[in-house]
């Protein structure tokens, strides 16, 4: 007889909060039967201890609805005024009976739809379009880095079938990687960071291409399948990993903060549900699909409450090229947290920005206005796969320049400008419209432009007359290249000059002094030290000009070559 996999929403005891905390601080720790109510058709999996879902209080709420875009909510963390989760199997006969029993039992809540959830892979058999050097020069990462988003200090966690870091250090990326906060749902099957190279190495390579120098945290929630059926996906997990997962995410971003500790995290999810078949009916309480209520779903938004930026795949059922798992149902795909509110749901578009045929189209389940927007997939990148490719892959990139962004503009709690909901409507006001103009199920709001969005965040420092006063500090090729805001102006063209440093004089600089460096490893750390005192001299303690003639004078002292061009050319970098 069939089985099927259910949650179910447990009242506050004792027994309870001590076994989830517990199991929080010792993964290998499993439900205890003091925690588990007696029920006679539900079998409980021991292996899956007691999770704490917080509760919503619901400040203002006009419409009524849960999770209402228009009101404000709020979640409390306290053990007492949470709920606990545990899961388990029921005959697919007896699903009726075990609802019916647990509106009966005092301390049962309600019983949940447990569906399968499997990873936004591509449709085969297309070649990739483009590369991850093309989608870099898509993204304006060379400028993004020179203005310091570049995902430094940026928690990114890839909430997949976990990553290989000395597979992305092979190929180039070089990100920091925490195994202490990661997470898996087996250490000791798949220890974080170790696992075999699979979809959740791609994701991971792919945000790299925007936040080359992020943080990753390596989530593993779905599992290679023993044995798949032709036509099934080689990979797979349950909602009930996903919401164990989510609340390791949600007490990391509660946990206390020492000075200098990030408060910005980005969380990927490349994954999601295929099917209705997999969910419980519309209508029905424990529904996943279409109900704001269903665990899954609160801690997704309590996660967003507490300045996580949360992505989501779109899917892969677009109707010119679905996903096998997709049964051939192409309208209203974007299931869940997938098309939460509070999250970024991403369609994706190849590298000369046409969409790519498998992508979801909208509008969404929870939210009509899903997709949010498009971002690059479909391009040779990690080699993982001939492509990366899917919603998957556009996931991830979008991820990044997320992660790009909190560099410059980090969380802050008491700053409604930094939330996240402040990022997704920065991110989508910004975007390249695509397809018909304005919004469409399509293409969200359009492609991620993260030129505009580095111009946004970092506009260059304009400073009158500078060159007026330190032309030969203009004249220096490697200043306005780097900066070529500086070199507006038209300056006459003739030898180099090397004053002795410095000349003219400036107000004293603060300390401590720039110091004088020599060779290559010089030149590396004059330019990173001219970028940080260009992009923000404030922090410095400098004004601008003090930061341009610092910049160039740096040039002077490094020994990076300053050869003179033919001629300068007004609004340009004078490099030609």
């Amino acid at each position: 007889m069939a089985q099927r996999n259910v949650i179910l929403e447990l009242s506050f005891s004792e027994a309870r909060a001590a076994n989830a905390l517990s199991a929080a601080a010792d993964a290998g720790v499993g439900a205890e039967a003091a925690a588990l109510p007696g029920l006679e058709t539900f079998v409980y999996d021991t292996s899956y201890p007691p999770v704490m879902l917080p509760k919503v209080i619901r400040i203002d709420t006009p419409s009524g609805e849960l999770f209402d875009t228009q009101s404000a909510v709020s979640v409390t963390l306290e053990p007492e005024e949470s709920t606990y989760l545990v899961r388990g199997t029921v005959e697919e006969e007896d699903l009726n009976n075990l609802t019916a029993a647990v509106k009966r039992r005092e301390g049962i809540i309600n019983v949940y739809a447990d569906p399968e959830i499997q990873p936004m892979i591509v449709c085969p058999g297309s070649a990739a379009v483009g590369t991850d050097a093309d989608v870099e020069r898509l993204l304006c990462t060379a400028a993004m880095r020179r203005s310091g988003m570049n995902g430094a200090g940026v928690l990114v966690a890839v909430v997949d079938t976990g990553f290989n870091i000395a597979y992305l250090n092979g190929k180039g990326k070089h990100p920091t990687f925490d195994a202490a906060r990661s997470w898996s749902y087996n250490p000791t099957a798949a220890p974080p960071g170790a696992v075999a190279v699979n979809h959740g190495t791609m994701c991971a390579y792919d945000v790299c291409i925007a936040a080359p120098d992020c943080t990753l945290l390596d989530v593993v929630l779905l599992r290679p399948m023993p044995a798949p059926r032709p036509g099934e996906s080689v990979i797979s997990g349950l909602l009930s990993d996903a919401i164990r997962a989510f609340r390791h995410l949600l007490d990391i971003m509660n946990a206390p903060r020492r000075p200098g500790d990030t408060r910005s995290m980005v969380v990927n999810n490349s994954w999601g549900v295929f099917s209705d078949s997999w969910d419980f009916p519309v209508g029905h309480s424990g529904n996943y699909s279409d109900n704001p209520a269903h665990p899954f779903n609160i801690i997704v938004a309590s996660l967003e409450r507490a300045g996580a930026d949360i992505l989501f795949a779109a899917g892969n059922c677009g109707a010119d090229c679905p996903d096998g798992r997709c049964g051939g149902v192409t309208a209203r795909t974007i299931r869940g947290a997938n098309s939460s509110a509070s999250v970024l749901s991403v369609a994706g578009v190849d590298t000369t920005s046409t969409r790519v045929g498998y992508s979801s189209i909208g509008p969404g389940r929870l939210t009509d206005r899903k997709p949010d927007i498009s971002s690059y997939t479909h391009f040779r990148g990690s080699g993982v796969y001939a492509a990366d490719g899917g919603t998957s892959a556009a996931c991830p990139v979008a991820a990044g320049v997320v992660a790009a962004i909190r560099s410059r503009r980090p969380f802050n709690p008491s700053d409604s400008s930094t939330s996240p909901a402040a990022i997704r409507s920065l991110i989508t006001s910004t975007a390249t419209d695509l397809g018909p103009t304005g919004y469409d199920y399509a293409h969200g709001y359009g492609v991620i432009n993260a030129c505009e969005l580095q111009r946004r965040i970092a506009p260059p420092i304009v400073i009158d007359n500078f060159c007026d006063r330190f032309p030969d500090i203009c004249r220096n090729v490697w200043l306005c290249r780097r900066f070529p805001h500086l070199c507006e102006r038209l300056i006459p063209v003739r030898p180099p000059i090397r004053p002795p440093f410095p000349i003219p004089p400036i107000p004293p600089l603060p300390e401590p002094p720039v110091p004088r460096l020599s060779g290559s490893a010089a030149m590396a750390d004059a330019a990173a030290f001219a970028d940080f005192i260009m992009t923000d001299p404030a922090s410095a303690g400098l004004t601008p000009e003090e930061a341009a003639y610092i910049a160039g004078m740096l040039d002077t002292q490094s020994g990076q070559p300053s050869t003179p061009t033919p001629h300068y050319k007004k609004h340009d970098c004078g490099c030609e």
